[in-house]
């Protein structure tokens, strides 16, 4: 994902720019939880994991927004993405609480499957060639990232104290 722009030259249909507007909206509010998930944990490898996530995040979400603009359509997956960046917006807001740790570490693993698998419905969606290619290696890099996760999800203690 290293150009400067999804498809930035690319003409867009307005269901299109709608897509990339819940991608980006996702991608936007998943990086600003996992930057602040990264100082609330105690183990130094799920702290590299959310680290690597924020990273994969903003980059995401820099180049969607440079692609978006306003359209009003919104389908199944935007509604479930629409979703997803609620949780990560009021995760983000509670992940001081001790007592909310543990279950925002539950919940992420299954809340990760289900941005990948909206993720993908999108892009199989979508005509534009390019925005196809970039949007699919965000879902895989998200689903190495998920996969590396799961186990550190499911062992560690949830806090920092």
């Amino acid at each position: 994902m290293g150009h400067s722009g999804i498809a930035q030259s690319a003409k867009l249909s307005a269901d299109e720019v709608s897509s990339l507007q819940a991608a980006y909206s996702v991608c936007s509010a998943a990086e600003q939880f996992f930057r602040y998930a990264a100082t609330q944990v105690a183990n130094s490898n799920l702290r590299y994991k959310f680290l690597q996530l924020t990273k994969l995040h903003l980059n995401a979400a820099q180049r969607l927004a440079q692609t978006c603009a306003t359209a009003d359509t919104i389908s199944q997956q935007r509604s479930t993405l629409s979703t997803v960046k609620s949780w990560y917006q009021h995760q983000a807001a509670t992940l001081a609480e001790q007592s909310t740790q543990h279950t925002m570490l539950a919940e992420l693993a299954a809340l990760l499957q289900q941005q990948i698998r909206s993720l993908r419905q999108l892009t199989a969606g979508l005509h534009n060639r390019e925005i196809k290619i970039e949007l699919a290696q965000l879902v895989a890099e998200l689903q190495i990232c998920s996969d590396q996760l799961q186990p550190l999800l499911k062992v560690l203690p949830p806090s920092r104290k």
